[in-house]
């Protein structure tokens, strides 16, 4: 099979993989404590298991498909992470290796980014790449004086005496081994093209985030905050002129939105709102962190197209609560102030709609 052109269906499903829907994802209501991985009998995964292995294969996908591994663009990269997503919105990480899963995605997002690779060589650089996690982890594990792990699915006996380890980071499979991953792959790419029922045009929120910027800047609609305008000065040390500051406010507003929009495909959000939706709230969050806000006593709600408080507040929250989780000296009382923001925009929300209740992050419309 050309590793350019999207693979045929298979002929025949027997010994394949069960539960393979043949039509695009409908339009439901999502809830994470019923996703197949939690629903899963004998072994179910809890809600936040399920979260969790979603996030670490997600930043699987980000390295391998990144600068050092295999060099996908951006969007390649995003299509990638989206395709596991809806993927495992049918199917459960205990049915199939959520790494493997990782490869096939990649191979198949390649393609439909017109950036294919060559399947040998996404298998070898995902294959080295989780090898090197697992070694390391398992170093730290002894270091730290633990017990030993059972790491990515491999015993620490077999690491150690692995080829690899004996040899001081030889990380070559061994032929056999490369030929039942790459059987393995192919009918993983084939079964995530029946899953997401052949959808393979993706919108990311980054070209909507960008319009929003340049947009809402040529209209002068936002501004620094008074303490914040003070502090801009040129290389001169003199104040920044009208020009500069809106200059410099959309290039900011862009850069951090652009930031949050990454951060937002490490959680299952492209299950719940649409592109344009989340974009939206990555405005927002990013205006919110850079102390940029609308002019003239407008709300965030009057200048985003297309979001209401409700979807604003679900998507704003679970991305904080991810970059929280993950990124180390993050300034937490502005994600506190933003939250009270949040809070406050749903209160004022509930008061013109006569009492509208909280959204709940774990239960939205898939898009």
């Amino acid at each position: 099979m050309s590793t350019t052109s999207v693979p045929p269906p298979p002929s025949t499903m027997s010994s394949k993989p069960r539960s393979i829907p043949l039509v695009p994802i409908p339009t439901s209501c999502f809830d994470e404590n019923h996703l197949p991985s939690v629903l899963h009998q004998p072994d179910p995964m809890t809600p936040e298991a399920e979260r969790q292995a979603r996030r670490r294969t997600c930043r699987f996908i980000e390295e391998a498909g990144g600068q050092r591994c295999l060099r996908l663009p951006r969007v390649a990269i995003a299509t990638a992470t989206v395709f596991f997503h809806r993927f495992y919105a049918k199917h459960a990480f205990q049915e199939h290796d959520r790494f493997e899963v990782a490869m096939a995605c990649l191979l198949l997002a390649g393609k439909t980014e017109e950036s294919p690779k060559k399947l040998d060589l996404v298998i070898r650089e995902c294959w080295k790449l989780r090898r090197k996690a697992q070694q390391q982890q398992l170093q730290n594990k002894l270091v730290s004086g633990g017990d030993s792990p059972n790491v990515g699915g491999m015993s620490p006996n077999n690491i150690m005496s692995s080829p690899s380890s004996s040899t001081g980071g030889d990380l070559q499979m061994k032929p056999d081994e490369f030929a039942r991953l790459k059987e393995r792959v192919l009918l993983l790419e084939r079964v995530i093209l029946h899953t997401i029922g052949f959808e393979l045009s993706i919108d990311h929120p980054f070209k909507f985030l960008i319009d929003c910027a340049q947009g809402l800047s040529k209209k002068r609609l936002l501004e620094y905050n008074p303490t914040k305008k003070a502090k801009l000065v040129g290389k001169d040390g003199q104040p920044l002129g009208k020009p500069q500051q809106n200059n410099q406010l959309v290039q900011e507003l862009a850069q951090n939105a652009i930031s949050f929009a990454n951060d937002s495909l490490h959680t299952s959000l492209c299950l719940q709102f649409s592109a344009q939706q989340i974009a939206m709230a990555c405005v927002y969050l990013s205006g919110t962190h850079a102390d940029i806000g609308p002019i003239g006593g407008k709300t965030w709600l009057d200048l985003l197209d297309g979001i209401g408080a409700e979807e604003l507040t679900s998507i704003s929250v679970q991305i904080l609560e991810l970059v929280q989780t993950n990124r180390r000296g993050v300034d937490s009382g502005q994600f506190r102030a933003i939250r009270k923001d949040l809070d406050e925009m749903m209160k004022n929300n509930r008061g013109t709609d006569g009492g509208s209740s909280q959204p709940d992050a774990k239960r939205q419309k898939v898009n």
